[in-house]
């Protein structure tokens, strides 16, 4: 009944129009013999008004056709556009990815190959721990120029960051020329001011990468930025493995040689590449609203944090192989090893970690919630970590303390998601240059610690004490300031 019901509801049909669609019905399946007999049985205006509507029925599916045929050719070409935009997208995340682990190499390749250079030149632990932290004062002093020469240098994010590359490359250079000398004091200048050329190279390259992620879409922001700083810690893992192994075929030299060359090949690479990225177009977009970053609340937390961030990270890169070494007693080949460990699981976690978060976000969490909850995992875990390490790590033996370091890098991995996502959350159009500022403190913070460690290493003789233990102050520090005062809204100064 409800069906004869919405039936009757419905608009009755003309009796011309129930006869023209009769006789269509009947010209698709009756012989042409029999529709003169038809037609003859009408009038003849009948007969005008039943062609003329048929020629109209004809239009409309015409119309049809060709609107589906648009339709198809719209699908298709938006199509190839998401295929094009996919393929740029991972473009740019590989390369970007490949620039990291060239910095993280010529960081790392220093903290393997200081042992026989401190052989060579009779330098203390409190000489290494100065000549380490040349490469703040260089990486400090360029990450703010460099996100305004983005802003106004042609080719932007491209140009500066291949310039970036290529002076770190030089620096490495000046490291591997210290084979030519012979005098300890000589030797140690000269590898404070390449290290600190070095730094100068990478401090350029860190916004160039942050401006390049801020234009990550949301969809694809945690697992980009976890990919790309994937490099860095696969840069650190490759290093710790295959310098002690080329140390011992070649020869320390040959290292800093061999790296150099790799970063020149990169700069070309990545000049034939950026192109298709579109980085020749980019257009100049004016000063950065420095004072307006400066003056925001929520960008303060972001600067302690990564400073925090990168006393833990730069303190353990450049002690761990002293600490295997020194403080385990194990051979330069085994110690590169075991420092090797937490970084190649570190890199795994790091592609996992931005997976989840972005399938989280697409369950539903908020931006905010997600931010914290990687965060917090990647400040407490790891100092749960190291404070095991120093209370009851000498009692678990070897493989215990390199299981302690190898699940602090994992959940160290979290702030890919978490405090490395917050620039382009906080602004997407200055992204590269609020990292440059965070950065920029990140790069000085260490800068006292690492000379602090290794005095307090030289006086106690314990790398618990010297070493961990500030590790572990860091990251608890860190860890509350994120989850208790981070922001991760939009903020007014992107719009300028």
């Amino acid at each position: 009944m409800a069906e004869f019901a919405a039936m009757e509801g419905r608009p009755r049909r003309s009796p011309l129009l129930r006869t023209v669609l009769v006789l269509l019905v009947l010209r698709s399946f009756l012989p042409q013999a029999f529709l003169p007999g038809i037609n003859s049985g009408l009038s003849k205006p009948a007969s005008r008004d039943v062609q003329g509507a048929t020629r109209a029925i004809n239009d409309v599916l015409l119309q049809e056709k060709v609107e589906t045929v648009e339709s198809v050719e719209r699908s298709s070409e938006e199509a190839d556009q998401s295929v094009e935009e996919d393929s740029k997208w991972s473009l740019l995340v590989f390369a970007l990815f490949l620039s990291y682990a060239l910095c993280d190499l010529d960081k790392v390749n220093l903290s393997v190959a200081v042992l026989p250079i401190q052989d060579r030149f009779s330098f203390t632990e409190a000489e290494v721990g100065f000549a380490s932290s040349s490469f703040f004062w260089g990486y400090m002093l360029t990450q703010l120029p460099g996100a305004a020469l983005i802003q106004s240098m042609p080719g932007g994010a491209f140009t500066v960051l291949g310039l970036g590359v290529l002076v770190q490359s030089v620096g490495t250079v000046g490291t591997a020329a210290m084979q030519y000398l012979t005098e300890p004091q000589s030797a140690l200048w000269l590898l404070c001011v390449s290290r600190a050329l070095v730094g100068l190279g990478e401090g350029l390259g860190v916004p160039a990468v942050g401006a390049s992620l801020g234009t990550l879409p949301d969809s694809r922001r945690s697992s980009g930025t976890s990919l790309v700083y994937a490099g860095s810690t696969t840069g650190v893992g490759l290093g710790l493995l295959l310098c002690p192994f080329l140390i011992d075929q070649f020869g320390w030299p040959f290292v800093f040689w061999a790296f150099a060359a790799a970063g020149l090949v990169w700069t070309a690479w990545w000049a034939m590449i950026c192109p298709q990225l579109g980085y020749r177009e980019v257009s100049k977009e004016g000063a950065v609203p420095w004072r307006e970053m400066l003056q925001n609340p929520n960008v303060w937390p972001v600067i302690a944090c990564h400073a925090m961030s990168n006393i833990a990270f730069y303190s353990l890169l450049t002690w761990m192989p002293s600490f295997f070494s020194r403080g385990v007693g194990l051979n330069i080949e085994l110690a590169g090893f075991c420092a090797f460990l937490p970084y190649l699981f570190g890199a795994i976690a790091s592609v996992g970690v931005g997976k989840l978060a972005d399938r989280l976000l697409e369950e539903g969490w908020e931006i905010p919630r997600l931010r914290k909850t990687f965060q917090g995992v990647a400040f407490f875990g790891p100092a749960i970590c190291m404070i095991l390490n120093a209370t009851i790590g000498t009692s678990l033996g070897t493989v215990g303390q390199v299981g302690l370091l190898v699940l602090a890098t994992v959940l160290k991995a979290g702030d890919r998601a978490g405090l490395f996502c917050t620039h382009a959350d906080l602004s997407p159009r200055y992204s590269g240059a609020l990292l440059a500022l965070s950065s920029t403190a990140g790069a000085i913070a260490p800068i006292p610690v690492i000379e602090y460690i290794g005095q307090l290493i030289d006086q106690t003789g314990s790398f618990a004490v010297g070493l961990f233990a500030p590790v572990a102050v860091a990251q608890i520090l860190g860890g509350i300031i994120y989850v208790t005062t981070a922001n991760n809204e939009r903020q007014k100064f992107d719009e300028l």
